[in-house]
């Protein structure tokens, strides 16, 4: 913000104004926001100040869905350009058998969905209730 200040204070000093006076102020930044996708109940971007917890991040996005499998959560940083992944298994943490660690602005927080309950909902869902027992 001081270098565009400066840069703008200059420019409109030297063609359209004398002694200009230029402040700069950052309204939003997108720059500061988590992603929290994959089987959740509310996933998308959320802003944030500074680092928090991941479980702090799956909790923005109001927690992990009914198929979701707590013990595959991946976290995507970029560093130094790079973009890297890290595995981390919720369950362990929740319990605290692992540590929580640390979710910084631009990370992408995917929780796995488990195939097998999704394809169990997805049965229960299309079969028909039957009426089988009948009066006693």
């Amino acid at each position: 913000t001081e270098q565009l200040d400066a840069e703008l204070t200059q420019k409109l000093g030297a063609k359209y104004l004398e002694h200009p006076d230029v402040s700069v102020a950052i309204k939003a930044s997108t720059a500061h926001v988590v992603t929290v996708d994959g089987a959740v109940r509310d996933g998308g971007r959320f802003p944030v100040a500074g680092p928090i917890s991941l479980i702090q991040a799956v909790a923005m996005a109001k927690g992990t869905s009914e198929d979701a499998n707590a013990r595959r959560v991946a976290v995507f940083r970029t560093i130094g350009g790079q973009r890297q992944a890290a595995a981390f298994d919720l369950t362990a943490i929740r319990r605290g058998q692992s540590q929580d660690p640390e979710i910084y602005p631009g990370d992408i927080v995917v929780v796995d969905g488990s195939s097998l309950k999704a394809a169990q909902k997805q049965v229960l869902s299309t079969i028909p209730l039957l009426s089988i027992f009948g009066p006693l």
